[in-house]
C-alpha cells in the first residue's frame, strides 16, 4: 500500500506532463491561426520560460557557472534545440494540422536511436530495427497522404520532419552537457540563449505583429509557463520515482493526446490513412523503447 502511495503522485505528475505537452500542438496551432507570426510566438514562449526558469535556477543552484569548455556546446545546443527546432515546428504547425504535427514528432525517439547507431555504434537488435522501420513507414503514410490534400499540407509535414532532425542534433549536442550541468540550470540557460537567437527573427516579422486578444495571450502563457517551465519540473519529479523506462511508455502517449486534441478542440479531421500512419509510428516507437531488463540490484 505504501509503495502504491509513493507512486501515485509521480504517476499523476507524468500524466499531467503528457496532457500539457500533448496539447501544446493544439495551443500553438490556435495562436498561429489567429495571426501571430511563428517566430514571434516562439520568441514570446521562451521569453516567458526564461523569466520563470532563470530566477529558479539561481535560487536552487546559486553560483553555479558553466565551464569554458562547455560554453560553445551550450550555445549550439540552444541554437538547434530551441531556435532551429521551433523555426521548423511553428512554421510546420502553421501549414499542417496539429494532429499531423503531433504524430510526426512521435518519431523523434526512432531518429535518435538511428543517429546513436550511426555516430556511436550503439547496438540495435532486430526487434528495435523492426520498430525503426515501422515508425518510418508510419511517417511516410502521413506525409504521402498530404500530397493528396495540398502543397501546403505537404510542406508543413516536411517542416515537422525538419523539427524532428533538429531535435536529434540537440540531443547529441546535449549528451555531455547533461552530465556536467543540472537539468534546471541547463534548461534555463538554453531557454535564454534560444530566446536571444529567436529575437532577431521575431523582429523581422514586426510588420505582421497583431495586438492579440485574450485567447492569444493565454495560449502564449500556457506554452511558456506550463509547457516550457512547469512540465519540466513535473517530468523530473516523476523521473526520480518512476524511472526512465516507465516514463517512456507514458511519453509515447503525447502524440496521441496532440492528435485527439486537434480533432476535439480544433475540429480537425483524420483520414483512415493518417490514423493508420499514427498508430504505426506509436507502435514502432514503443518497440524501439523496449530495453533489456537491468540486472537485479542495479
Amino acid at each position: 500500500m505504501r509503495k502504491t502511495g509513493r507512486r501515485l503522485l509521480p504517476t499523476l505528475a507524468i500524466l499531467a506532463v503528457v496532457l500539457v505537452w500533448g496539447l501544446s500542438f493544439v495551443s500553438t496551432r490556435a495562436v498561429l491561426t489567429r495571426g501571430l507570426p511563428p517566430m514571434s510566438l516562439a520568441c514570446l514562449r521562451f521569453a516567458v520560460a526564461s523569466l520563470v526558469l532563470l530566477p529558479l535556477s539561481r535560487k536552487i543552484d546559486p553560483g553555479l557557472r558553466v565551464p569554458p569548455a562547455l560554453r560553445f556546446p551550450l550555445v549550439l545546443s540552444a541554437l538547434f534545440g530551441v531556435t532551429v527546432y521551433f523555426f521548423f515546428e511553428t512554421r510546420g504547425i502553421q501549414l499542417t494540422s496539429a494532429s499531423n504535427a503531433a504524430l510526426i514528432i512521435a518519431a523523434i525517439p526512432v531518429f535518435t536511436l538511428a543517429a546513436e547507431y550511426l555516430l556511436y555504434r550503439t547496438p540495435i537488435n532486430w526487434f528495435q530495427g523492426a520498430g525503426i522501420f515501422l515508425s518510418i513507414a508510419g511517417v511516410y503514410l502521413i506525409v504521402q497522404r498530404s500530397q493528396q490534400t495540398g502543397g501546403q499540407n505537404l510542406l508543413g509535414n516536411l517542416l515537422m520532419l525538419g523539427a524532428c532532425l533538429s531535435w536529434v542534433v540537440y540531443i547529441m549536442l546535449s549528451r555531455k552537457l547533461q552530465r556536467e550541468l543540472s537539468g534546471l540550470n541547463l534548461t534555463a540557460r538554453q531557454s535564454l540563449i534560444g530566446f536571444l537567437f529567436l529575437l532577431p527573427l521575431a523582429l523581422l516579422e514586426h510588420r505582421r505583429w497583431i495586438p492579440g486578444d485574450a485567447a492569444v495571450w493565454l495560449n502564449v502563457l500556457y506554452l511558456g509557463l506550463f509547457c516550457s517551465a512547469l512540465a519540466y519540473f513535473l517530468y523530473n519529479y516523476a523521473l526520480r520515482y518512476l524511472g526512465p523506462v516507465v516514463l517512456s511508455s507514458y511519453v509515447n502517449l503525447i502524440p496521441l493526446v496532440g492528435a485527439l486534441g486537434g480533432v476535439v478542440i480544433l475540429g480537425e479531421e483524420l483520414s483512415g490513412v493518417q490514423l493508420i500512419g499514427g498508430a504505426v509510428i506509436i507502435i514502432g516507437v514503443s518497440i524501439v523503447n523496449v530495453r533489456k531488463k537491468p540486472p537485479a540490484g542495479s
